[in-house]
């Protein structure tokens, strides 16, 4: 096999030709006093009677009575006889023929189970969860044994505790590589974009405290992002390295506030990893090596692939499972981490994940709602294209129609001129009121897909954003419109920085077993999400400061999807 190609076609077995007499199985029915059954002997076509020390014809005839043969030949029907002998023959050639070919597969297979990776091609199906094997760095803040990753889940139960969730003692299951061959037929390769590449580098201990100081940092926030990340730490699933919504499983209840949907551990892994990661953390350097180790091991192993594509969707409804949220959400994780360390572990796994999101789109409208292909809604939407930028930052492929489609979709919801943006079809067929949050994240969307921030329905947003500041309670809005008018900058940034950084230091906890967290009523989002929803986003917020460098600096001029 040569070639990048998935086609499965055009391979040769190779099978030799055969000239040996083919093994005849005759069994007896004489059965031992001790009980042992019936016995099998083997004889060769070449002298079938060396094993019972007579013909097959010698044999009936001895154990078949002449009134037994007579009742045979008058009373049988002749075609019945006849169609027993021609079935025997039918038989005995059978088994003359394929039992040689089978015998030489069985040794082909055993001759082949040592062949190389590159030599094989594993048939993917979305019922596999497979890994790849990630490997943590040797120092004094790594740990002396690598966490023990489970390459399997079993079936989600949401009334079920959250240690029952993960199949314990599972064999470890490499993801064979594959990059090369999965990079979309129509795609374009951000390799070559130096700034698009750059936006990443913002996270780097130097470059970090250069930004704070730009952008409106300070100490304040750089403390309140390292409570946070403490008590991300301590809610981890310290089994299987996942998180979920519902934190107080983890717990034991120490904590309040936990969300509903308790299975939704793709996402909640997904969220908790950008924290770290926005901060510089990686499994490859910084405080929290192992944490971040076992979040991306547990994303890579309840990873599941099929054809080329790799998918964190689990199913959609009221179950509370992962659903195409889930996806984007950890499929920014794993590209971000990537696009830090280079690891090529984690390389399969974020590509596949991006391949996925061409799949999932619908064709008619370019929308992504919460199961693959469905309508579309700017909430979804807004997570599918972070995917996409956070893979294109990483010098990953992708498929520029689909950002096209995206920003058809993102057409449709738009109104008042391009400065508001509805959440779905719905939503615009009865003519729905401005909604901050899907403006907002369509805004972002935008501006990543190479809308210049002068544009006149950017700058009619960002005034709304501006009159109306930062919510008291609206988590979604905050966490997209900070982004926006970061990437605005000027006075308008100023402005709505100090009310962002300022409400954030105020309600942070700062006792208790939830010190470090933040919790306020957002209505459905908290009540599904919960404390651990956010406690992230709240962290995001904070490190809007040099989690992506800006858009529209000089070196980055081209840091866009180029449409």
């Amino acid at each position: 096999m040569s070639g990048t190609s998935n086609d499965l076609g055009g391979f040769d077995l190779g099978l030799p030709a055969f000239s040996q007499p083919a093994p005849v199985l005759a069994v007896t029915s004489d059965v031992s006093v001790s009980g042992a059954g019936p016995t099998t002997e083997l004889a060769t076509a070449e002298n079938p009677s060396d094993s019972q020390g007579g013909s097959d014809s010698e044999r009936l005839q001895t154990s078949t009575s002449p009134v037994l043969r007579k009742w045979l030949w008058t009373t049988v029907p002749s075609w019945l006889i006849s169609t027993v002998v021609h079935v025997a023959v039918i038989l005995t050639l059978a088994a003359w023929n394929i039992e040689p070919i089978a015998k030489e597969l069985r040794s082909m297979l055993v001759s082949t189970e040592s062949a190389s990776d590159a030599d094989s091609l594993d048939d993917f199906s979305l019922d596999q969860a497979m890994s790849a094997e990630l490997v943590s760095t040797d120092s004094e803040d790594t740990p002396s044994e690598s966490p023990v990753v489970d390459p399997t889940l079993a079936e989600v139960k949401v009334d079920v505790s959250y240690t029952d969730v993960v199949a314990a003692n599972m064999p470890a299951v490499v993801m064979p590589s594959m990059t090369q061959s999965l990079i979309p037929k129509n795609g374009i390769t951000a390799q070559a974009n130096v700034a698009m590449r750059a936006g990443l580098n913002g996270r780097n201990k130097e470059t970090k405290r250069d930004l704070l100081s730009k952008f409106g940092g300070s100490s304040d926030t750089e403390k309140a992002v390292s409570l946070s990340l403490k008590w991300l730490a301590l809610h981890q699933d310290p089994q299987s390295g996942a998180w979920t919504l519902a934190h107080s499983l983890v717990c034991k209840g120490q904590c309040d506030h936990p969300g509903e949907r308790r299975a939704s551990f793709n996402a909640a892994t997904g969220l908790a990893l950008m924290c770290f990661l926005g901060a510089g953390q990686t499994h490859k350097e910084g405080e929290y090596k192992e944490t971040v180790f076992k979040g991306l091991s547990f994303l890579i192993n309840n990873m599941k692939f099929q054809k080329g594509q790799g998918s964190w969707f689990v199913g959609s409804g009221s179950k509370g499972q992962d659903d195409m949220y889930a996806h984007g959400i950890a499929c920014i994780a794993m590209c971000e981490a990537y696009g830090m360390t280079k690891d090529p572990a984690l390389r399969d796994a974020a590509q596949t994940g991006i391949n996925f999101l061409g799949t999932a789109q619908n064709q008619s409208t370019g929308g992504w709602h919460y199961a693959p292909q469905g309508l579309g809604d700017t909430s979804v939407v807004g997570w599918q294209m972070m995917a996409l930028k956070s893979g294109a930052m990483s010098g990953f492929s992708f498929d520029l129609d689909v950002v096209r489609k995206a920003n058809f979709f993102l057409d449709q919801m738009a109104f008042d001129e391009g400065a508001s943006y509805h959440y779905d079809f719905n939503s615009k067929n009865r003519k729905a009121r401005y909604n901050p949050s899907t403006t907002a994240c369509a805004v972002l969307c935008r501006m990543y897909s190479g809308m210049p921030k002068d544009h006149p329905s950017i700058k009619a947003a960002v005034a709304k954003f501006a009159a109306s500041g930062p919510s008291k309670s609206n988590t979604y809005y905050n966490y997209y419109a900070t982004q926006v008018m970061k990437q605005v900058g000027g006075q308008e940034w100023e402005n709505w920085n100090v009310r962002m950084r300022d409400q954030l230091l105020a309600t942070q906890t700062t006792t208790g077993h939830a010190a470090g967290s933040w919790f306020w009523d957002d209505g459905h989002s908290t009540d599904s999400a919960g404390r651990l929803y956010t406690t992230c986003m709240a962290t995001m917020i904070l490190e809007v400061y040099y989690r992506y460098l800006p858009l529209y600096s000089e070196q980055a001029q081209d840091d866009a999807f180029k449409l």
